[in-house]
């Protein structure tokens, strides 16, 4: 449960909101800022509470950060003070976030702490608030990270290393800064997702069936949504979508899409997330907005049952050389992203098929904790899974190699120092633009801000 909470926490304080009490007791006179209690420092036109700073804090010691008091203070404030300054001039430049994205991510959020808490009145009773009153609270959060991640995506969007930058920056390194990188697993699923009896099949096609009957004869579509559709990232918005560009979703439901006219309302298909029902409400070249309606058959605890019994005995047929490991992904598993390349699992961060302890750790603690147990070519019991669709599974995890703990060289580990370097080069460009921003906004504290070092650098 502490493992919760702190993610929790995590996703909250990411970027610290503003209490209409804490604006309340900023004012300006004659556009000198008058600071009152409780207020650290004014940027441009936002301020950094003393709170703000104390609950970033609290977040990174619940995270089990161990550094200094003070080494933390000092990073959290230069967080705080950096935020800032891209906030003003994200307002500036007329960055816009649409009200569509920071729904959806809201969205994203509290399915996210239904999923780590249970229910809906489980979230509502952990943070003490209604889910309307939570969402409410999330918005102004969300929408600046949304704005933040947007800004600096437009600053740094051109930066790019080439092998030769790659190669130049490790051999320059000195010895004791080369990166050390961790252990890393290389593994490969056998995934099984439960088919759903006809019976629920048929159900599920039926209710579909009736509710786009009753949008042909005048219900309205975007009520049905809310009532019905089982989407949870649209049904709270009238199962809308908006500004949808190809390659946005997955291809049969684009497909019908952009085949429809304005108003059509289409038949029932299927794709991986179940059976849906799809009106366009406008086209704009290759864009689109859309609103749908999803509906998937419900897996029984005797599907689930059958589904863990079947992968139990196909490792069983594994371990006794009857079945090939590679033959048996091809032929059982229902993952299409891993079932042609032998199964493994591809790491998002690094686009490589090796995952770091650490990272495996963050993505699935479960499945970390089973592979402390493995070695190379053993495999697991079936593991329980809820996918990214919402759909439950169970799969076996096969640990394929293994890379001990070692010094980053080229050969070996070009991806992470790409990567590595990338970063560096980005935090570069942002530190840039930071110096040459810094004198066209208005900042005061009643501190003496210079002894902050990244301040003094940034000024000088």
């Amino acid at each position: 449960m502490k493992k919760t909470i702190s993610i929790i926490i995590l996703y909250l304080l990411c970027v610290p909101s503003v209490s209409s009490q804490e604006i309340s007791d900023t004012i300006n006179i004659h556009s000198e800022s008058v600071f009152l209690d409780g207020i650290f420092a004014h940027i441009g036109d936002d301020v950094i509470f003393y709170s703000d700073i104390d609950n970033q804090i609290f977040q990174y010691q619940t995270q089990g950060l161990s550094i200094s008091n003070s080494v933390l203070r000092n990073q959290v404030i230069e967080e705080l003070f950096l935020q800032k300054i891209v906030l003003h001039f994200a307002s500036i430049d007329s960055v816009v976030i649409d009200d569509s994205e920071i729904e959806n991510t809201i969205n994203q959020r509290i399915d996210f702490f239904k999923n780590q808490l249970g229910t809906q009145e489980k979230v509502e009773e952990y943070f003490q608030k209604s889910i309307t009153e939570l969402r409410l609270e999330l918005n102004p959060v969300i929408k600046n990270q949304l704005l933040i991640q947007k800004m600096q995506y437009e600053i740094t969007k051109d930066v790019d290393v080439s092998p030769l930058e790659v190669s130049n920056f490790y051999n320059n390194l000195s010895a004791d800064s080369i990166p050390v990188i961790e252990s890393q697993y290389q593994i490969a699923q056998i995934l099984k997702t439960p088919i759903a009896a006809q019976a629920s099949v048929e159900e599920t096609l039926s209710k579909l069936e009736d509710l786009r009957n009753r949008i042909l004869q005048g219900a309205d579509f975007a009520t049905m949504a809310i009532l019905y559709s089982e989407d949870p990232g649209s049904s709270r918005n009238g199962g809308a979508y908006f500004n949808v560009k190809k390659g946005f979703f997955v291809k049969e439901f684009e497909a019908v899409s952009f085949s429809l006219g304005v108003g059509e309302i289409s038949e029932i298909f299927e794709t991986e997330f179940g059976y849906h029902i799809v009106e366009l409400i406008d086209r704009r070249g290759n864009e689109v907005d859309v609103r749908h309606i999803l509906m998937t058959p419900k897996i029984s605890n005797i599907d689930m049952r059958s589904t863990k019994e079947f992968l139990a005995n196909l490792k069983i047929n594994l371990l006794n050389g009857e079945v090939d490991f590679l033959d048996a992904v091809k032929e059982f598993s229902t993952d299409q992203e891993t079932r042609y390349n032998g199964g493994l699992l591809i790491n998002p961060n690094t686009n490589n098929s090796f995952f770091s302890i650490s990272e495996l750790e963050k993505i699935d603690p479960v499945l970390f904790n089973e592979l402390n147990s493995l070695s190379i070519g053993e495999m697991t019991d079936p593991i329980y899974i809820k996918l990214s669709t919402g759909k439950e599974a169970y799969r076996i995890i096969k640990l394929v190699s293994k890379k001990d703990e070692h010094i980053a060289n080229l050969k070996d580990d070009y991806s992470f120092l790409k990567n590595y370097c990338f970063n560096i080069k980005k935090e570069k460009v942002l530190n840039e633009w930071y110096r040459s921003k810094i004198t066209d906004i208005h900042i005061s504290s009643k501190d003496n801000l210079e002894q902050y070092s990244f301040y003094k650098n940034l000024i000088n």
